[in-house]
């Protein structure tokens, strides 16, 4: 067979919070590139929706149902997929939750149900999926936060979250980077998400505004800019780059801004 005719082997990627927002804009961005992409979320029926979006853009989905604050889950699905698809290549963490709080207005359940998720949730898929990306010399891309960069009033719990996962993204990129794996965060503000619009719900219109015209740029990041800088750092065009806090922020926090 003439080398140039034989097949390519695909991409292997696994994303966690697949089913929706970011996640499900990274799953599709990735199939657009022809990969395998293990959707990875805890709704049969929206996975499966994701899975069709999947195979429209090129790719090839693959659904595992599981939960990132069940470190025994996690180890399944990634053990399924890896048994049908041989490895690893690209693993995205994008699983997370937004509760809003000072420290008074936060309660004990919401605190921990802020760590569990966005912090306890991506080291245990990253324990999880490590070994395989070492085999394969991959990428670990953990969906972050412009909160885990800088302070935002009323977001405590959320705050403190992405702050500690941007220590935990640094040691995975110092401690596994000799390993071939780049490890890195993409740190959006807000993005027009069903998650961000439970956030806002009760906001007044006056306040969204506020919201908006506190980024220079002048609005929200949509799902699609998020997923595209997550295609870059997991590609082979970012092959210098770990241990970057990647900020898709629109300025935010470029310095205080006067909007006038």
């Amino acid at each position: 067979m003439n080398p140039l005719d034989q097949p390519v082997a695909r991409e292997r990627a696994v994303v966690t919070g697949a089913t929706s927002g970011i996640g499900r804009a990274i799953a599709v961005r990735l199939a657009q590139r022809g990969a395998i992409v293990g959707v990875l979320g805890r709704n049969a029926e929206r996975a499966q929706l994701v899975a069709d979006e999947v195979s429209s853009a090129g790719g090839v989905p693959w659904i595992g149902i599981c939960d990132v604050n069940d470190p025994e889950s996690i180890d399944a699905a990634i053990a399924d997929f890896v048994a049908c698809h041989g490895g690893i290549d690209t693993a995205v963490s994008s699983a997370g939750i937004a509760l809003a709080g000072t420290l008074a207005q936060t309660s004990v359940a919401n605190w921990h149900a802020i760590m569990n998720t966005n912090l306890n949730g991506t080291f245990y898929f990253a324990k999880s999926v490590m070994p395989e990306l070492i085999k394969a010399r991959g990428t670990f891309t953990a969906i972050s936060s412009d909160a885990g960069v800088q302070g935002a009033c009323g977001y405590v719990a959320y705050c403190a979250a992405k702050h500690a996962l941007h220590g935990l993204i640094k040691c995975l990129a110092l401690d596994h980077g000799r390993d071939g794996v780049r490890a890195n965060a993409v740190c959006p503000s807000f993005v027009e998400t069903p998650m961000a619009d439970q956030l806002l719900a009760e906001t007044s219109p006056e306040e969204l505004e506020h919201y908006k015209n506190a980024v220079p740029i002048g609005r929200f990041a949509r799902p699609d800019e998020v997923a595209a800088a997550v295609a870059h750092l997991s590609s082979s065009e970012a092959s210098y780059v770990n241990g970057l806090m990647y900020k898709i922020d629109g300025g935010s926090t470029a310095g205080y801004y006067l909007n006038i």
